[in-house]
């Protein structure tokens, strides 16, 4: 599990020409679907193949405890067919699963020990009562900010190894070797990063939007301040037409109530005046009206992030129809700034 490089806003730029680059194909699993993307390593970024299979109920069920995959072979065979269907061949794989899967938290230090030995000492400490299994059962991954005062803040993202190793497990009994894991709000959130650097060096909430749940990421002068993830019951997904989508009954999530409380802790409690721009990444794309009812009550522009404008596609009408549920994909398929 790694939390992406892009979410320092590329403080440093040029080191990305000495890290190994990333595989150009990537996969997310959820709960209702699985989706494959290969980029064409000759003319990035330029959408060489993909596909998008729907996911029986129940099969996963994304949790921080294991079990998340009721049947690993069954969910084989699916991401088997789903590389088949794409015509996708590779031996190395990037991974985005559920944000439901591992804790987020941000903690805030005066300082921090120079070893990564004493850092990580530390983050477990820290995190050993808000955990709800042992500290020493998680795999913990962590990214270290320097506030403009000289302090630290430090964003750690913990998975129990075991719920960890069943999904990557699905990859290596097909011969993949998954070589960078991540969250799937993270790997959507590379999207926003190249597509609108300049606001995220000022102040931005982003938030993943699903019918069952929302993520909500804020980012302030390129260092993250806030991550808030939301499960809803409003009943098992379905897949209708040309892409995944959910049955919600008589429910309808008003978005406001998850931006709201955004808003307050990012003024209450961080003390700032306000969210410039807020970006909305959704299953499909939002009503125009929605989007300025949005902005009106919240006080802040809202924008739909399209990830289609950042990509090529011989054939568009298909690409458009499921640009959407491929965003995490698409994201990690880019490659980490």
């Amino acid at each position: 599990m790694v939390i992406p490089a892009s979410l320092l806003i590329l403080k440093q730029r040029f080191k990305k020409y000495f890290e190994p680059s990333l595989p150009t194909t990537a996969c997310e699993i959820t709960r209702q679907f699985l989706s494959v993307v290969r980029l064409s390593s000759k003319n990035l970024p330029q959408v060489d193949r993909f596909s998008v299979v729907p996911l029986p109920s129940g099969l996963v069920r994304p949790s921080l405890a294991p079990p998340n995959i009721s049947s690993a072979p069954d969910l084989i065979h699916i991401l088997k067919t789903a590389l088949a269907k794409a015509e996708i061949k590779t031996n190395k794989i990037s991974l985005a699963i559920p944000d439901a899967c591992a804790k987020v938290a941000i903690h805030h230090f005066d300082s921090l020990p120079g070893k990564e030995k004493d850092k990580l000492q530390l983050l477990k400490w820290k995190l050993k009562k808000t955990l709800p299994f042992n500290v020493e059962d998680s795999h913990l991954s962590y990214l270290e900010q320097r506030t403009g005062d000289g302090k630290h803040t430090v964003v750690t993202v913990s998975i129990h190894k075991e719920v960890l190793a069943q999904y990557e497990g699905l990859f290596a009994a097909l011969g993949i070797h998954v070589g960078y894991a991540t969250l799937a709000s993270f790997a959507a959130f590379e999207l926003l990063a190249r597509s609108d650097s300049a606001a995220l060096q000022k102040s931005v909430l982003f938030l993943r939007v699903r019918p069952a749940n929302v993520s909500s990421l804020i980012i302030q002068q390129g260092e993250v301040v806030f991550f808030r993830h939301v499960d809803y019951d409003v009943g098992e997904a379905t897949t209708e037409g040309h892409g995944p989508t959910e049955k919600v009954g008589s429910r309808v999530i008003d978005l406001y109530d998850e931006v709201h409380p955004c808003l307050m802790y990012y003024q209450d409690k961080l003390g700032a005046s306000g969210i410039e721009k807020i970006y909305l990444s959704d299953i499909h794309d939002p009503d125009p009206s929605l989007l300025s009812s949005l902005s009106e009550r919240s006080g802040s522009s809202v924008f739909s992030l399209d990830p289609a404008h950042l990509f090529g596609w011989q054939r568009p009408g298909e690409l458009d129809s499921m640009k959407n549920a491929l965003t995490p994909s698409l994201g990690l398929a880019l490659g980490r700034f």
